[in-house]
């Protein structure tokens, strides 16, 4: 390997990937703009409401994840039958996921929002939004499941695609329903409902489109997902609940300390919708490169390629100083631009001036942290470790400290959000002395009579 072909590689995977990123960020930024626009109650009732999506989504991930760890090592050794077998099983995750999580929206909305707010006009906007945007998850399961294994094979370019419609679908629907325009009645957080789940369909449809008709690598029919194979279910139990445990405790972590914001005021909560989006955008980047990364380290331990592991994760850690120096400059450099885009009272505004100034400092570190447990740590199998960093320091740490410092001492919101916001600094620490300490290569795919062994 050199330096110059392997970045270039890398860049080639993790471009797309950002891009779409990127996209989707977009459609969560244009509903925050056009919903803030109406003012904090319709803002703050879009955001909570969508802490269970929130939830749905990395469970979503978590599978995703934990599939593309074996995807991607079966691709090493182009053993395309078996990346077939994994998918069946990863579909049928999803399906069980996404029963739940509708059920939940659509049926008890009123509880939800119950959840993580007090405040009546919140509570009665966000159970408008939820029951018209429950459906979207199921689009939205099938079509993280297929572009994330898509990914895994290197192909990147439908995902990219498909996003740029859906972000075009989702801006205009929302301009129509959210005020009313072309005729349609203004419906404000359910017009963003709609054009939400609108743009999710058309999303689905696409890819499913594209997998059906174009797809060249993996010729993906029903018929292949329709049986489960019993020799494949031990790895993929093995490798995937891990993850999806990882996504499902950190999630619903995360959705906690809404919890605890959204009951510091209604203030707190529309400066902390709005620095999520930013957050967001400023880690596209280091969300390409972590879904890069764990690709060509799921592809070169698949092919037994060992000896070039040392030079892979040095580089990719070098491109995430570089991504989490970018991340640093964007939050900063958006900063003064808030108060043209948002129309927040005085108090909400100052709580986002001051939280964005502690951001930048996270989101610059939080790249660094993000590759090496999503891209080199998960993508090397070594799941187990990943899920035990990632939640322990949220769950023992960040919330604890965040409820007793926000809720009982009252303590001022910059300090609040930084204890909620830390333990990615930990997990830096950690998952570096990890990947240093060399213990972490697994070769996930040897299944059946052969057993699964760490590469030391």
């Amino acid at each position: 390997m050199n330096k110059k072909r392997f970045y270039r590689h890398m860049m080639i995977l993790a471009i797309p990937i950002a891009l779409q990123n990127l996209i989707t960020v977009g459609v969560s930024m244009a509903d925050t703009l056009m919903l803030g626009s109406l003012g904090e109650v319709p803002l703050s009732a879009s955001s909570l409401a969508n802490q269970l999506f929130f939830i749905f989504t990395l469970v979503i991930y978590g599978t995703a994840g934990g599939t593309n760890v074996l995807v991607a090592q079966f691709w090493g050794k182009q053993d395309v039958p078996s990346i077939k077998k994994v998918l069946g099983y990863s579909y049928r995750v999803m399906a069980a996921f996404a029963f739940v999580i509708v059920i939940l929206a659509a049926v008890f909305p009123q509880y939800v929002m119950a959840v993580f707010t007090t405040d009546p006009e919140v509570i009665e906007q966000g159970i408008a939004y939820l029951h018209i945007a429950s459906i979207s998850f199921i689009f939205f399961g099938i079509t993280t499941i297929t572009t994330r294994v898509l990914c895994a094979v290197q192909t990147v370019n439908i995902s990219l695609g498909a996003s740029i419609v859906s972000l075009i679908t989702n801006v205009f629907f929302n301009w129509v329903f959210i005020f009313g325009n072309l005729g349609a009645p203004a419906l404000g957080v359910a017009g963003a409902a709609i054009a939400t789940t609108i743009a999710r369909f058309v999303e689905c449809v696409i890819v499913l489109y594209y997998v059906r008709f174009k797809e060249t690598k993996l010729h993906l029919r029903l018929r292949d997902l329709r049986h489960l194979d019993k020799e494949i279910r031990p790895a993929f139990i093995k490798n995937s609940t891990p993850v999806i445990c990882n996504e499902l405790l950190w999630s619903t972590g995360t959705s906690l300390l809404s919890v605890i914001i959204g009951r510091m005021g209604t203030s707190f909560v529309a400066a902390y919708s709005i620095y999520n989006v930013i957050s967001q955008l400023s880690s596209v980047m280091s969300q390409g490169v972590a879904s890069s990364a764990a690709t060509i380290v799921g592809n070169t331990i698949g092919a037994k390629d060992y000896e070039h592991m040392p030079f892979i994760t040095w580089h990719l850690q070098k491109a995430s100083m570089v991504v989490g120096i970018g991340a640093f400059l964007f939050v900063l450099l958006i900063r003064p631009t808030m108060p043209f885009f948002y129309h927040l009272g005085s108090e909400s505004m100052g709580y986002l001036m001051q939280i964005l100034l502690i951001g930048a400092v996270m989101e610059g570190l939080r790249p660094m942290a993000f590759v090496n447990m999503v891209g080199i740590l998960r993508g090397g199998g070594d799941a187990k470790f990943v899920l035990v960093n990632d939640i322990i320091f949220l769950w023992t740490i960040c919330l604890p400290l965040g409820f007793v410092s926000g809720l009982i001492w009252k303590w001022p919101v910059p300090i609040v959000f930084t204890i909620l916001r830390f333990d990615d600094m930990i997990k830096l620490v950690t998952s570096t002395i990890r990947i240093k300490a060399n213990h972490w290569i697994k070769n996930v795919t040897e299944i059946g009579p052969e057993k699964k062994e760490a590469i030391q």
